[in-house]
């Protein structure tokens, strides 16, 4: 089975190195930023075993050539949210219905796009719990890992199920895509845009009752809207989503003390996502707590706390706030949500 890794950050990179080192013809897609250090340097690989390496992968910045020389059968597209529908549009002209594009994308909605401009019967839903950064091209550092949902009832599900497991990745299969996803929100919402708003990180989040407690009713409105929308949280390969989803409305204090343990051990003094998109006037946030906002005003759930921390992150994206105003001052942020 050959794959195009469409999108060389942390979690393209992830993939495709382990796919390569499996023995799996890989070729990579990358932005030509990134291009000469990874032709120059290949791939480096460190933090769960021994450090690997991929030297000289086939990497690519033209689509068009990449498809060509390449000639890939899955197609795993690992660009942010707001890059989905140009990704699409490039896909388009390129894609043969024999192909299959897994979309290995945060928030909601991103599949339907998809969809619309290649055919749903050519999408395959995914996502990845391991967590992996990218410090710079071709450096991958795997912080912990855990696996790989695929979704659906996609004819090449179980193919590409098998060969990610022969490559020594877990992987789960769901029936329903919507909940896979949807689950995979929560655990992107946690402390994630509170603490990119504050400059903190999310140990000190949930140290601070205030903050906690707004954190915690977030994620309470997000269950909320999965139920109003007729799903319930899953566990997700090394996360116990459904835990979650009832321990948030356990008494605030119990919820406070197991959420600040939990996200205290998996993501340390490392920042959130949302953190890196503040003054870049591009942001996933629309897909994640917006999407949250979006569903409640569909279905008639209240969503205060997501409202406001969704425009929140968007003012600060696009520099229609200074950012000042909120680092260190949780005072600032819980001020917005009481007026």
């Amino acid at each position: 089975m050959r794959f195009l890794i469409f999108g060389s950050g942390a979690v393209g990179s992830y993939l495709g190195v382990t796919l390569a080192l499996s023995g799996q013809p890989v070729s990579f897609l990358s932005r030509p930023h990134s291009l000469d250090q990874i032709r120059q340097h290949g791939f480096t690989m460190t933090g769960s075993g021994p450090t690997t390496t991929l030297a000289q992968p086939a990497v690519y910045s033209d689509a068009t050539q990449a498809f060509t020389n390449e000639k890939p059968e899955v197609i795993f597209l690992t660009v942010k949210a707001y890059d989905v529908a140009e990704a699409a549009s490039t896909l388009a002209p390129l894609l043969h219905p024999s192909q299959t594009v897994v979309s290995f994308l945060n928030g909601i909605n991103n599949e339907a796009t998809l969809a619309q401009t290649l055919g749903e019967s050519q999408v395959l839903p995914a996502t990845l719990t391991t967590a992996v950064q990218a410090p710079q091209p071709g450096t991958i550092r795997v912080e912990r890992v855990r696996g790989i949902g695929l979704a659906g009832g996609h004819p090449r599900l179980t193919a590409i199920q098998e060969t990610l497991e022969l490559a020594g990745l877990s992987v789960r299969s769901y029936a329903d895509a919507g909940r896979m996803k949807w689950s995979k929100l929560l655990t992107n919402i946690v402390s994630n845009a509170s603490s990119a708003i504050l400059d903190w990180t999310a140990g000190q989040i949930y140290r601070d009752r205030h903050t906690a407690r707004l954190e915690i009713e977030a994620l309470r409105e997000a269950v909320r809207v999965m139920h109003a929308i007729g799903l319930t949280p899953v566990n997700l390969p090394g996360v116990q989503v459904s835990i979650l989803g009832r321990a948030i409305f356990l008494p605030a204090f119990l919820t406070r003390s197991l959420l600040g343990r939990i996200v205290g051990s998996g993501r340390g003094a490392k920042k959130p996502s949302l953190h890196y998109d503040i003054g870049r006037e591009r942001s996933e946030i629309s897909w994640l707590n917006g999407a949250v906002v979006r569903y409640g005003l569909e279905t008639g759930v209240p969503t205060p706390v997501n409202q406001v921390l969704t425009q929140t992150m968007l003012d600060l994206v696009h520099k229609r706030r200074p950012h000042q105003e909120f680092i260190n001052n949780p005072q600032a942020l819980l001020d917005l949500v009481s007026t």
